[in-house]
């Protein structure tokens, strides 16, 4: 634009005439508008395009919100404050730091992934892509994660059922390899309910169907932020909501994990970042539909920068807190530990809160909690471990709620009392747990 107004500004000195000159500057002035139109046409063309990949209607919108390299094995609805620590200081955070924290797991495990059972370098076997995903091994951390990175693609986790529950749970973790701060015109990962009879259905169509929900974790131009997005076959009906979250947003970092929760509850969703809510919006499903299929989308543009997921969990069984020993016994899938160690993760919080509210409501009743393992690892070694995390279970009533600690035994079974015998990772998982009866 600046050597067009200096060309014109040059003929403009070579004519005498007043008029001549007039005639130049309106030209120039013309030209200026002319320019400022075509780049905002341009513009408008790009938000369309960017609200198409993000399954939005037109007039809808996506609000912008400005907010360690990892090395992978040879072997393979309103605006919420949060607090400006970063998100190692969130995996760091204990007991304290979750006290808001309100996510209590369903209580029947139906499927769980933690790729365990899958070879280094391959698609999972129980998953199903239109595009590719690999599973890796990483320096930093412990476990297996699927990859995905550049371009954009559907994943189909087959444990999960086709015909949804009105009620569920769905967890995993997740964490990214790029700096957040850097520009990026796609990258976000989706999750879907739709109404498709299966979820194999039209994976090649981006959050496919007439009654779609999708909640996406965005870290890009596009959206530095929690998004859901509710589409109907009424439009009128249509729900849209975003919330920002450190983790997606420039200050974001890389390599470490973040725990992601979602809860279904009738119409009602719930969004969990960590120990932070991040989206609860009461119409998130549609009041008269059981959405049928659940389904992960993503969308990378630029090469060598990846997502990855690991350790999906998906329950049914949202219980309220006075129901848990309606039969005499709870099963807390919801209380977990590290890996072979009875330090109990923080996110178990609400678990335990729940458990100690119903506990409390029972003023004359003493309950006894049993830890079991899964049958990897040795007898000798597996029985302390299950005593010792019924142990800090008890510890962590007592100490964290109050609860008398007279109420209270334990026990450990370690794996001779299998809830499945089989030796999937979700039968390892049904195995895994912690469970309190009334006495």
């Amino acid at each position: 634009m600046r050597r067009i107004t200096f060309l014109l500004l040059l003929m403009a000195l070579c004519y005498s005439s007043n008029t001549e000159a007039q005639f130049l500057k309106k030209l120039t002035k013309k030209l200026e508008q002319k320019l400022d139109k075509t780049t905002k046409s341009l513009e408008d063309k790009a938000d369309k395009q960017v609200d198409k990949i993000l399954g939005l209607d037109e007039g809808d919108s996506i609000p912008s919100i400005d907010g360690s390299d990892m090395e992978m094995d040879e072997m393979g609805a309103g605006e919420m404050d949060y607090p400006d620590e970063t998100a190692e200081s969130y995996g760091e955070a204990g007991f304290e730091a979750y006290s808001k924290y309100d996510f209590v797991p369903g209580t029947n495990l139906v499927a769980f992934e933690d790729f365990s059972e899958d070879s280094v370098g391959d698609l999972p076997q129980k998953w199903n892509t239109n595009s590719s995903a690999e599973v890796v091994t990483l320096s930093t951390l412990p476990g297996k994660w699927l990859r995905i990175g550049n371009g954009w693609g559907t994943y189909v986790f087959e444990g999960i059922p086709q015909d949804l529950p009105e009620d569920f749970t769905l967890e995993f973790d997740m964490l990214y390899d790029f700096d957040a701060d850097t520009y990026a015109f796609k990258r976000y990962v989706n999750v879907v309910l739709s109404e498709l009879e299966n979820p194999n259905m039209y994976m090649d169509k981006f959050s496919y169907g007439k009654e779609v929900t999708t909640i996406s974790l965005s870290n890009s131009a596009s959206a530095r932020a929690v998004v859901l997005d509710k589409k109907t076959a009424q439009k009128g009906m249509n729900v849209s909501g975003s919330n920002n979250h450190p983790a997606f947003s420039k200050t974001g970092k890389s390599g470490i994990p973040y725990h992601i929760a979602i809860l279904k509850k009738g119409s009602r969703i719930k969004v969990y970042v960590d120990q932070d809510k991040v989206l609860d919006i009461p119409r998130g499903a549609d009041d008269n539909l059981n959405y049928r299929t659940l389904r992960f989308e993503s969308s990378v543009s630029p090469e060598n920068e990846y997502f990855y997921l690991g350790n999906v969990r998906f329950a049914t069984g949202v219980e309220s807190g006075e129901r848990l020993f309606k039969n005499g016994t709870h099963t807390a899938y919801g209380i977990t530990f590290d890996s072979g160690s009875a330090s109990i993760q923080p996110a178990s919080y609400a678990s335990l809160k729940q458990i100690a509210q119903a506990i409390q409501s029972d003023a004359n009743g003493n309950y006894l909690i049993t830890g079991h393992t899964d049958s990897d690892g040795d007898a000798s070694l597996n029985v302390p471990l299950s005593e010792s995390r019924a142990e800090a279970v008890k510890e962590a009533l007592v100490g964290q709620f109050g609860i008398d600690s007279s109420r209270l035994q334990t026990a450990g079974k370690g794996s001779s009392e299998p809830v499945s015998t089989e030796s999937s990772a979700t039968a390892k998982a049904l195995n895994r747990r912690v469970t309190i009866s009334k006495l």
